[in-house]
């Protein structure tokens, strides 16, 4: 059962599906894809709490019931579950207090600005654990910071965090930097995941298929099922996933790399 654990089909909600007649399109895809459960993650940012959880709750709830009226309209054969994709913010702890944005009840899909992050991200990830929670970090490949520096992600899978990889990243449809961290990651046994993280058809569209294919073709059957299959189904039963240490030290460049590299630019 292919599962996609990351994206935003739910309507009018973020930048996602805009419309209901999205949503059904994009459920429509999934299933023609052979998504078989998917797990619905819109963005929850600091503005969106910032008055208070409420109104967001409300906008969810309504969104799940919407999402679960065309599944059952169109005779679609698909599960879903809500969470969310929680950008971190200092309001994290009432967020995880109030709202319902776990997966299985322990893991937490938990995202960075895409051009900074904390500096005491290790600290912040131990006060999550110590909850009981797990968080997974959404598509690291795509973080600026972590695409010039790579082995700052390493503490962070050795202290037990999944790596979420976005499946549009390794096919290249989201620049040659995240393409290039995504193949970097992928040879260090660093990916414990990917998702879709599908916003619409055209520019973010689902590509599980392609994805697993793509898997496939590249690292073998077992391998496209691991990280579509198996880990999604343990994270959404609450298991734990196996996360092993890595080393995310980018490989030393020879004499010869150099000169290339000097000509190039």
């Amino acid at each position: 059962m292919m599962i996609d654990i990351h994206n935003h089909m739910l309507p009018a909600v973020d930048d996602g599906a805009k419309n209901n007649e999205v949503a059904l399109s994009m459920l429509k895809e999934a299933v023609n894809q052979g998504v078989e459960h998917l797990v619905l993650t819109p963005h929850l940012y600091e503005a969106d709490i910032i008055k208070g959880t409420g109104d967001w709750k409300r906008k969810i709830e309504e969104g799940k019931r919407t999402v679960l009226e065309l599944i059952d309209e169109h005779s679609l054969p698909v599960k879903v579950t809500v969470a969310a994709e929680v950008r971190y913010q200092e309001m994290l702890p009432i967020i995880l207090e109030e709202l319902e944005v776990l997966i299985g009840g322990k893991y937490l899909l938990l995202e960075f600005a895409f051009h900074s992050v904390p500096n005491n991200l290790e600290r912040i990830i131990y006060e999550i654990t110590r909850q009981g929670i797990t968080p997974i970090i959404a598509h690291p490949e795509r973080i600026k910071p972590w695409q010039r520096e790579p082995q700052k992600l390493e503490e962070l899978v050795n202290m037990g965090c999944p790596l979420q990889m976005d499946i549009g990243s390794f096919l290249g449809t989201l620049g040659p930097n995240t393409e290039k961290l995504a193949n970097f990651l992928f040879d260090r046994d660093a990916v414990h995941l990917v998702g879709s993280d599908s916003h619409n058809l055209e520019s973010r569209a689902l590509y599980t298929k392609p994805g697993y294919d793509w898997l496939s073709d590249r690292y073998g059957v077992e391998y496209a099922d691991l990280l579509l299959k198996t880990n999604p189904g343990k994270i959404l039963n609450g298991e734990p996933v196996e996360v092993y240490p890595v080393n995310l030290e980018p490989a030393r460049l020879t004499w010869k790399d150099k000169l290339l590299n000097l000509i190039k630019t």
